[in-house]
């Protein structure tokens, strides 16, 4: 009986700790140059004693010719705490097909373009695990250097 009690603590005790894995979309206000999209679709798992260190890796679809794929790496304020700072940095990787008109056999070629940098300075709000939301700007640099502003909303699980 003493032994399911401790069982029962030990659960509520992990509860309060902040979940490893999180999805979210990203909303660009302002489309970055690399693709016509408007939405990232993204994966990120907390890495690192602290737990203020996240990797993330995402597809940046546009539907038409492009996609895109962000590979990034961020660190947050305070982990334990709700509200934060959120900076880091990446590269995003974009690859396009395209059908050239002047080409009897309509063939697809595919494009690789040269990771444009990404980094992120967001305001984050997020508990130990939930629902989260992020704001702030998204620098590209690439040609031409581009701060892209950004909404995200995800579940940390």
């Amino acid at each position: 009986m003493l032994f399911m009690v401790f069982e029962i603590k030990s659960k509520d005790a992990d509860s309060s700790q902040i979940c490893m894995n999180g999805i979210y979309a990203e909303l660009y206000l302002v489309r970055p140059d690399f693709s016509e999209g408007f939405v990232s679709i993204n994966y990120e798992r907390v890495v690192g004693k602290k737990k203020g260190t996240n990797l993330r890796v995402g597809i940046y679809p546009d539907f038409e010719s492009t996609i895109s794929f962000p590979l990034t790496i961020t660190w947050i304020t305070k982990p334990s705490r709700k509200h934060h700072f959120e900076y880091g940095i990446g590269a995003v990787f974009r690859i396009e097909h395209y059908i050239d008109p002047y080409v009897l056999t309509q063939s697809r070629e595919w494009f690789y373009d040269i990771p444009a940098i990404m980094v992120p300075l967001m305001y984050r709000y997020q508990k130990q695990r939930g629902w989260f939301l992020r704001g702030g700007i998204n620098l590209f640099l690439s040609w031409p250097i581009m701060p892209s502003p950004s909404l995200s909303v995800g579940y940390k699980f």
